[in-house]
């Protein structure tokens, strides 16, 4: 019997193919990859937010007509995108994207938990973001005084609004997850970094007050749709029952990372341990249980006392100064240990980090001083320029982070020089914006001035001159934004990034940077080789 032999197939089996740069970029799922997609979307939204906040600083100047935008109620509605924008589409935005690629690192985890549910965050707040600016741009917004919006445009806004929070709150569960299961062995909670730290405190309070958030719009939504709104759907009462997102004490809460990235681009820059470890830990807990602000709503006040006047509201405002005391303290002293360390020319991030700490120092006390019944300051002007140096103290952070931690999301140096100069600006527009309206508080001007002297509170005839500086603030914001842009645009072909550029004793140092480059994009998906990851 003759047994024949079957040639093998000799014929390539067929390749697949590559993905598509689109394809790749809606699928990634890769921390830093998210952490920079997150970075480049909350970028172009900050400018975004910063020229509206120009424009409405210039209307501010003169309050006796609209002379920018054609009238009051669009005044309003540009004044509502630049706080809700800043806050949700631009600053939280950013430390998320700085905490997506930076804590697993950080932690020793191979990636963030749950990256498929991290990519869908990003995309979903992603188009809400879209959403919302949309609603805001259609007429819509979160309502007017003189009920002068879209229906509509104002329901889409609130579509958008949810969409933004759902998205910021899934990422904040993976970051979150992260640092509580995904430790490498051995690493207690009291051993991880105090970014980590400060976003795990910081993440607890914002899913335990978004979603409060998220029922605020929902109301409103319901009420508004199908028909005349009855009650929290009314134009004139949307924005008072989402406004305790953007002030104190729910602020504190928002703005809370950028403590520990002082902490640990200052412990590392110095060369020195903080001698208080436990001290300050305890500090960024405290802080982040004293920006729980979803109580402060002064909407769904009962008869008596006034919550913004309740014991618990003005207590949070003077516990929030100790507490930021203490912890400028334990970098004072890190820097006095490690001023031989630091030379003639300390690095560019550990100025920038320190600047936000003071700046969110003057927030608390702004804080304070507004929470004083007597001084008649919680419905005026001092209540932006708290949110002011408190989310502008954020976004000073931001940069020094995305300064520190940019070799290792990026792989390549950025000019140091350029980004302290985008810091310092940023510092001075918190500043000139903030200062002005602290004074104007007390000169009597609401908190949203409107467009005539009627509706800003017939303040005195000196406000439009501090009006003018105000304005001149958020024009320094705006050009230190565009020169972080420019910071983030020229690390693209910058040199390739060392291993550790900073002598780091955290784990985010010990792995080999990915380095983008022509052929890995900024926003490329592809996940690492075992080569680049080491």
């Amino acid at each position: 019997m003759t047994i024949t032999e079957t040639a093998p197939d000799t014929e390539p089996e067929a390749s697949q193919p590559a993905p598509s740069p689109l394809e790749s970029l809606a699928t990634g799922t890769d921390h830093r990859f998210l952490g920079r997609a997150w970075a480049a979307a909350g970028g172009l939204f900050l400018l975004l937010c910063l020229v509206v906040g120009v424009l409405v600083g210039i209307e501010r100047i003169g309050l006796d007509d609209a002379e920018v935008f054609g009238s009051g109620d669009e005044v309003f509605q540009f004044w509502s995108l630049y706080r809700v924008g800043l806050v949700l589409l631009a600053v939280v935005p950013l430390l998320l994207g700085l905490a997506t690629a930076v804590t697993p690192l950080q932690v020793g985890a191979s990636s963030i938990v749950f990256p498929r549910a991290a990519a869908l965050a990003f995309w979903t707040w992603l188009v809400g973001a879209v959403v919302t600016v949309v609603g805001f741009l259609a007429d819509g917004g979160l309502g007017t005084p003189d009920a002068g919006s879209q229906r509509q445009a104002v329901a889409l806004t609130l579509v958008g609004l949810l969409l933004v929070i759902a998205g910021i709150s899934l990422a904040t569960v993976c970051v979150v997850t992260t640092v509580v299961a995904a430790r490498t062995s051995g690493m207690t909670l009291r051993r991880i970094p105090y970014f980590s730290w400060s976003m795990l405190v910081a993440g607890t309070l914002w899913l335990t007050t978004l979603p409060v958030l998220a029922a605020n719009a929902v109301l409103a939504y319901v009420d508004l749709r199908g028909r005349p709104a009855v009650h929290f759907g009314a134009e004139d009462h949307i924005w008072d029952q989402l406004s305790w997102a953007f002030t104190h004490p729910q602020v504190y809460a928002l703005a809370l990372p950028l403590i520990g990235i002082a902490f640990d681009v200052v412990g590392v820059a110095a060369g020195v341990r903080q001698r208080n470890h436990d001290v300050v830990l305890v500090a960024i807990g405290l802080f982040g249980a004293v920006g729980f602000g979803a109580y402060a709503q002064s909407f769904f006040d009962t008869p008596g006392t006034p919550v913004m006047e309740e014991a618990l509201y003005v207590v949070d405002a003077f516990v929030a100064v100790p507490l930021v005391l203490v912890l400028l303290g334990g970098l004072a002293d890190s820097l006095r240990r490690g001023a031989a360390n630091l030379g003639g020319r300390p690095p560019a991030p550990m100025v920038l980090a320190v600047f936000s700490v003071l700046l969110l120092l003057a927030g608390t006390l702004i804080g304070a001083v507004r929470s004083v019944a007597s001084l008649d300051l919680l419905e005026r002007s001092t209540t932006g320029a708290q949110m002011t140096f408190t989310i502008g103290a954020a976004l000073v952070g931001v940069i020094a982070g995305m300064l520190w931690w940019g070799d290792r999301i990026v792989g390549r140096s950025a000019p140091q020089g350029l980004g302290l100069l985008a810091g310092l600006a940023v510092t001075v527009g918190v500043v000139l914006s903030g200062l002005p309206d602290t004074i104007s508080g007390f000169l009597g001007m609401n908190d949203f001035p409107g467009a005539d002297e009627v509706t800003a509170g017939s303040p005195g005839s000196g406000v439009g001159v501090l009006n003018a500086v105000a304005a001149v603030g958020a024009l320094a914001l705006l050009a230190g934004a565009l020169a972080g842009a420019l910071v983030a645009w020229r690390r693209l072909g910058g040199p390739e990034a060392p291993a550790d550029p900073w002598g780091g004793h955290t784990l985010e140092w010990a792995t080999s940077p990915v380095v983008v480059s022509s052929e890995r994009p900024l926003l490329d998906a592809t996940v690492p080789t075992e080569e680049e990851v080491d």
